[in-house]
């Protein structure tokens, strides 16, 4: 659990700062009350005061800024199964593109035109039942009931490492009782957050993977629900 005690700490160091930054702004204004530090300005000075701006990365319910783009049509044709899709899963989320492959597709959805590091996608893949229930986390996982579909929430600290790193036990023991994963190919080692939503509809697997982002579970159950009851 250490990637979460260094998150705990992390958080305490910008409690600090900010109230540090608080600290200073009431000194300057102390200081101005009793005719330190005084600035005179005209009339004809205009003072605009500064709007606070959204941070459209962080703000998951400030609309999109970038328009969806189209559905791919007949999948059936090109991948052999046609998923549930959609273009806007809310008004934050809008599809920015896809990747099809060989029996699955990606669905990729933004609030902008950047990221910050942050993902949200969909991924569709055509297998068996028994394959499904093979290929999603067992421990640490949260399921439910829609309509006669269970859904599977599992939240991890995944860590993103180059193909020569060397398994350490706290790593280890995270991935053994699934409170970690581990993702090989990156170029740095790396620890964010990932959550993700399973379920088995149709001969598909769905699965909404959201990394690098603090989205509440419900939220993301309310997103599967929507995909689950697309015509």
């Amino acid at each position: 659990m250490k990637a979460k005690n260094e998150d705990t700490v992390m958080k305490i160091v910008l409690v600090c700062i900010v109230l540090a930054i608080a600290a200073g702004g009431f000194l300057v204004v102390h200081n101005a009350s009793k005719g330190e530090g005084k600035e005179y300005g005209y009339e004809d000075d205009i003072v605009e005061e500064e709007q606070p701006t959204v941070n459209i990365h962080n703000d998951y319910t400030a609309p999109a800024q970038i328009e969806p783009e189209a559905l791919p049509d007949d999948l059936e044709a090109t991948i052999g199964f046609s998923p549930k899709q959609l273009d806007r899963l809310s008004e934050h989320f809008v599809l920015a593109k896809y990747d099809i492959s060989r029996d699955s597709i990606v669905y990729y959805y933004q609030a902008a035109e950047t990221t910050s590091g942050e993902r949200f996608n969909v991924i569709c893949t055509k297998m068996s039942q028994e394959d499904y229930s093979s290929s999603i986390p067992a421990k640490n996982v949260q399921t439910s009931d829609y309509n006669g579909i269970e859904l599977t929430y599992a939240n991890r600290w995944l860590y993103s490492v180059p193909n020569d790193f060397q398994m350490i036990e706290p790593i280890q023991k995270g991935i053994e009782n699934g409170t970690m994963e581990i993702e090989y190919g990156n170029t740095l080692e790396e620890v964010i957050k990932k959550d993700c939503v399973y379920w088995y509809d149709g001969g598909i697997k769905y699965e909404i993977q959201v990394r690098n982002q603090d989205l509440p579970q419900d939220m993301l159950i309310d997103i599967a629900k929507r995909i689950i009851d697309v015509k």
